[in-house]
């Protein structure tokens, strides 16, 4: 064969180029570098491999003239000549390699240099002497072996590789692959954040207003993570800024570069046609970006995931408006404490909220004509309307199928999950140790302490309050919310309110809301 005299030129065989890029085959594509590319026999194995595919580009590296002309007359981009001292701004996906046998660790090296210097990641392939790899006697060897080892590369040795080649020897050669993560500068970048501590007067403020929605023993925790969230939504809100402003210097770069080198005749030169094809990071763009970081992190500082769940579902819509309300405000501590202060001073409300909505759902399908009286113990007889009975009916939009009558509570509708959920939540909003797991009780019936419910077909929920005591704290939490009852300062100045409350209420003792 041809260059025979070159001590470097051994063709690589096509097995062992299949060999060397293995499961890989279907993945190949991008950007791609052979830096020893002799007579281009690696790059027709890639071509062939990548066949019909148009997503991808092959450059060529080749310092022997005769070679770099064959190359050139196979169509082969050559970009090169000595890829030791290869510089470029492009970015490969891909390194093919089967460099010098007699200079094979400083090829390998210059690969993983090349790659760890890119922008994006990049997977090596390479063919290396046997030899390199075991007995690592130089420091250029070693160096190149912790380069390996840091990357994870993996090395496959293979005899005979060449024996039956175009070019045949007898060296025992080490298949190297190896992908260069990006891990990309956000870790670092995150690190050297500089947390800016609120001060004492802020702390003090801020965590009176977190003790009503955070446990005691998670307090400091959350303090550490609403200072964690501050430094961090200041820093991607700088990068945003920075961003957007060497976007916008880059296009006025290029416009004045395409004004400066237009030709005669020209409209506009080819160098101004770059940014147009780019879509243009507009100051709307840097605004929307803003918006969705201010919105995101105002839900993680004011949100706690411990007073939610104390919440109905209809609750939670009303805090998440609340939270919403917040995101046009700036993230500052100043705020911070401002916007948790003013939820502090409205949990009970939030809480009355959550328990007044079931109740209003439950009892908007069993209220009388009486329901619009203002107080039903002055001068009016007793009746439904300011009550949840022990036993109720809830209406759901659909009838059940088979499939929806399961044995699993987790597997019922999401609907039922919703309203039994929401009723438990009200009933835990008053006695703590209420919880919502349910025992399945038979013919579509679940069952636990505090609660019995069955579905039937024709998509009604039956309900039966099984601790009676419990639900008239709620009935009489709610009755005092809507006005229908009389309230304690009426009970302490009116004998008739007291006797009315006791007849109708009888002893239930302390009534409150626990968490407030």
């Amino acid at each position: 064969m041809i260059y025979t005299n070159n001590k470097d030129f051994y063709p690589t065989p096509k097995a062992l180029f299949q060999r060397l890029i293995g499961n890989r085959r279907r993945m190949f594509g991008g950007k791609i570098l052979e830096p020893s590319a002799g007579k281009g026999d690696m790059v027709k194995y890639m071509r062939e491999l990548m066949g019909y595919r148009e997503n991808y580009n092959i450059d060529a590296i080749e310092n022997d003239p005769r070679l770099v002309a064959h190359l050139i007359g196979e169509g082969i981009s050559v970009v090169w000549d000595d890829f030791l001292t290869y510089e470029t701004y492009k970015e490969y996906d891909f390194i093919v390699m089967n460099p010098p046998f007699s200079n094979g660790v400083d090829h390998v090296i210059k690969a993983l240099e090349l790659a760890e210097e890119q922008l994006s990641r990049c997977e090596i392939y390479a063919i290396l002497n046997k030899e390199t790899i075991n007995n690592a006697y130089s420091n250029k060897r070693q160096a190149l072996l912790e380069k390996l080892d840091k990357h994870d590369a993996e090395i496959e040795y293979v005899s005979d590789a060449f024996t039956g080649a175009e070019r045949r020897t007898d060296v025992e050669v080490a298949l190297i692959r190896v992908k260069v993560e990006k891990a990309g500068k956000g870790r670092s970048i995150y690190d050297s954040i500089p947390l800016f501590n609120a001060t004492r007067e802020e702390s003090d403020a801020i965590e009176t207003a977190l003790s009503t929605r955070v446990k005691a023993s998670e307090l400091a925790d959350k303090m550490d993570d609403i200072e964690r969230l501050v430094a961090e939504y200041e820093t991607a809100c700088e990068l945003a800024c920075d961003t957007f402003e060497a976007v916008q210097a880059k296009q006025s770069f290029y416009s004045y570069i395409g004004e400066v080198n237009k030709r005669d005749g020209e409209s506009v030169s080819e160098l101004s046609t770059i940014t147009l094809s780019n879509k243009e990071f507009r100051a709307e763009d840097l605004n929307d970006e803003l918006d969705r970081l201010r919105r995101g992190y105002w839900a993680l500082i004011l949100d706690t995931r411990e007073f939610r769940e104390m919440l109905t579902n209809d609750a939670i819509r009303k805090l998440n408006r609340q939270i919403s309300a917040a995101n046009e405000m700036e993230i500052n501590y100043a705020n911070v404490r401002m916007l948790l202060v003013s939820l502090a001073t409205n949990q009970h409300d939030i809480l009355i909220d959550s328990l007044v909505s079931i109740f209003e759902k439950i009892t908007r399908y069993h209220m009388n004509e009486y329901s619009t009286n203002i107080h039903y113990y002055d001068g009016w007889k007793t009746n439904d309307a300011y009550a949840i009975n022990k036993k109720i009916i809830i209406p759901i939009k659909h009838a059940f199928d088979h499939w929806d009558l399961r044995e699993d509570f987790g597997q019922l509708p999401m609907e039922v999950k919703y309203w039994i959920g929401d009723i438990m939540k009200a009933m835990r909003l008053i006695d703590a140790s209420v919880v919502d797991e349910f025992e399945y009780a038979g013919n579509n019936e679940f069952e636990n302490e505090w609660l019995r419910f069955k579905m039937f077909k024709n998509g009604n929920i039956h309900v039966w309050f099984k601790n009676e005591r419990l639900l008239t704290k709620l009935n009489y939490i709610c009755g005092q919310h809507f006005a229908w009852i009389p309230s304690e300062g009426e009970q302490e100045a009116n004998e008739h309110a007291r006797e009315w409350v006791a007849k109708e209420f009888g002893y239930i003792g302390e009534v409150k809301l626990l968490q407030t």
